[in-house]
């Protein structure tokens, strides 16, 4: 049975959390007549992003403000709702122009030595996916395994910019696509089902020279491929009229798959280097009842791993894919399926064949006509906390499979969780949205939430696509990099492996408790909060660095964050273009716009960053994403000797 990754698997307890105290009584005690009456055409004031005197200053523009304790209001009010909750501070009581632009304040902590392990992830925590949806589709166009340019130099810089990660290749389609691993891929004159397949359906159809070119442009980038192998297209049985038919008719045949496995393994340099990670065996196999049979689907992993230890040699007891010379044996993912009950369910039967349980994770769906509304509501941001039902699992199959006495030392258990397919929306995403710096700001509060899943949490988060749809990492279009993108490029550049906490906020007496939950700040008012916070240690953590994740979701109010720990502290904001807001796909860092150079370089991300002093207010302004890196912080848990 293969070791598993370390995972942190703390208690959690269920609290109710505090409602934020009123403290509107004592203000009208202060305020005049004539303030009050201010005060009331203010709230009645409509609150259009557009309106400058209504928000805070635009990208660029936040140079030198709310960096000294002397310039900033002494409200101890925190982050909560946009509008409505913020006390006067008593400095502005007779500028209601100060009102309009208030920001929030915050005083934020962690204890070097008591703040704990929240969740480990894999160095390959963010990655992306190819996709074998069908060529010619609007989203989609030149974006599919079997078409896209993966010769582009942009798009082979921003899957570098995102090393070390996995490639998923796979998606609905790769149920339906036919193996043609011979030398002579374009020979005409070939005869035999997979030759006539493939003339037949070009668009579903991996040849060997296009599997060499996809396992080229992931070693080049730094990336392993986990390959779905199709299954539904060898079970099923086609009708007499060569359509419909029946999905479930017969026990997986193995024969093309084989012949795509003695072709990776027969690419020397691959195999060596490791370039395919892993297989996956179908995809979301039992979604809307597609495959019943959940008995064949079983003895259809079995085969599948009998195979690679045929072709690549039985795992050694410790976990290792190989021995001496011979390469790494690609692992065995599953069940990639659509979450839930089904993942809990295919754990629990597939789960002495795999090395890493997986399943497919989306939040609403593309054609829903109620998904705009959604996205725009605070309570979307909290739709992460729901996400620990697979890792439950996951934690239930090993445990009971470590309990066993009578393992057979061929069999591997799942003790590892990944997503190895999720977006914001499926049906290939919700233009507008999942493509534009709205999504983004989800994107961020998602990936600090899937490191603290309990009990396991999300060791790998594979965003649906690098390439296609309207979630797609880079325009298939124009390979240029949508927002999503570059909060994935910081991510890798400023966050380390370990979500640590719990953040002390010393003006908020619950903070203790919300910060050890998925998401600090989302829980006090449930669907209001507008500020979210995460923290882990900084990627370079020899001072016990820690990195503060703060996402501003507030399309009218900033936030002022007095950090009382370490020394001198880096601030990167990311900030849509100006002007644009939340559906830009522009991105500022710093006021500096990101983009891919005419020479596929990437902007040098430790350049950009603004050093402020501890003494200094770190501004997150409205509509933002701030990775703040402590230096000093010296917590423990980030240290060196706590790796």
């Amino acid at each position: 049975m293969l070791s598993s990754v370390a995972t942190s698997r703390s208690n959690s307890t269920r609290v109710r959390c505090a409602a934020l105290l009123s403290v509107a009584s004592s203000f009208v005690l202060l305020l005049t007549v004539a303030q009050l009456r201010e005060l009331a055409r203010l709230h009645r004031r409509p609150s259009s992003p557009s309106s400058r005197d209504e928000r805070d200053d635009g990208p660029g523009s936040w140079e030198g403000r709310g960096n000294s304790s002397s310039s900033t209001s002494t409200s101890s009010v925190v982050a909560g709702p946009a509008r409505g909750l913020a006390t006067v501070p008593e400095e502005e009581e007779g500028d209601a122009h100060a009102r309009r632009r208030r920001h929030h304040y915050m005083e934020l902590s962690m204890s070097k030595s008591d703040a704990r392990c929240l969740g480990i992830v894999e160095p390959e925590y963010v990655s992306s996916t190819l996709d074998f949806w069908p060529i010619g589709t609007e989203a989609w166009g030149n974006a599919s395994v079997i078409n896209a340019d993966l010769r582009d130099p942009s798009l082979r810089a921003a899957l570098g910019g995102l090393r070390p990660s996995f490639l998923r290749v796979g998606g609905s389609q790769a149920d339906e696509i036919v193996y043609r691993m011979g030398d002579d891929d374009d020979d005409d004159d070939d005869e035999g089902d997979v030759a006539n397949e493939c003339r037949r359906r070009p668009q579903k159809c991996l040849t060997g020279k296009r599997w060499d070119d996809v396992m080229d442009f992931a070693r080049d980038a730094g990336a392993r491929v986990v390959l779905t192998i199709a299954y539904v297209r060898r079970t099923r049985v086609d009708g007499d009229d060569g359509g419909g038919g029946d999905n479930d008719a017969r026990d997986w045949d193995p024969t093309n798959a084989r012949e795509l496995l003695e072709r990776t393994r027969s690419n020397a340099d691959h195999a060596r280097a490791g370039t395919v990670y892993g297989f996956e065996l179908g995809n979301e196999l039992r979604h809307k009842g597609k495959i019943k049979n959940v008995t064949r689907i079983v003895e259809a992993y079995r085969e599948l791993g009998r195979m690679v230890d045929e072709i690549w040699g039985r795992p050694n007891v410790t976990g290792g894919g190989g021995g001496g010379d011979r390469p790494p044996r690609p692992k065995i993912l599953g069940p990639a399926s659509t979450g839930g009950g089904e993942t809990s369910f295919l754990v629990s039967e597939i789960g002495p064949y795999i090395d890493v349980a997986t399943y497919h994770k989306y939040h609403g769906g593309g054609k829903d006509p109620d998904m705009h509304a959604y996205a725009r509501s605070t309570s979307f941001y909290n739709h992460p906390a729901k996400l620990s039902g697979p890792g439950e699992a996951v934690e239930r199959y090993v445990g009971r499979r470590a309990s066993e006495d009578n393992v057979d030392d061929g069999e591997r258990a799942a003790s590892r969780l990944w997503v190895g397919e999720g977006a914001m929306a499926y049906n290939s995403g919700l233009p507008g949205v999942s493509d534009s710096f709205r999504g983004s700001l989800w994107f961020a509060n998602l990936l600090g939430a899937m490191a603290k899943t309990k009990p396991l949490p999300h060791g790998v988060y594979c965003r649906q696509s690098l390439l296609g749809g309207h979630y797609e990492l880079v325009s298939h279009e124009s390979m240029v990099p949508n927002p999503d993108y570059w909060v994935a490029y910081l991510w890798k550049n400023l966050v380390g492996l370990k979500a640590v906490g719990p953040i002390i906020s010393p003006g908020r007496k619950d903070s203790v408790e919300l910060s050890s939950r998925i998401t600090f700040g989302c829980c006090e008012r449930p669907g209001k909060d507008t500020v979210l916070i995460h923290s882990f240690c900084a990627k370079s953590d020899d001072d016990g660095d820690v990195v503060f994740v703060v996402i501003n979701i507030s399309e009218s109010r900033g936030i002022n964050l007095n950090i009382t720990m370490g020394g001198n502290r880096t601030v990167y904001r990311l900030q849509p273009n100006a002007g644009e807001g939340m559906r830009s796909q522009r991105v500022l860092l710093n006021g500096r716009p990101m983009s891919i150079g005419s020479d596929a370089s990437l902007p040098a991300v430790h350049e950009l960053g603004v050093t402020l002093a501890r003494s200094d207010l770190t501004h997150v302004p409205p509509i933002s994403i701030a990775f703040v890196v402590v230096h000093g912080a010296n917590v423990e848990e980030c240290l060196p000797s706590a790796r």
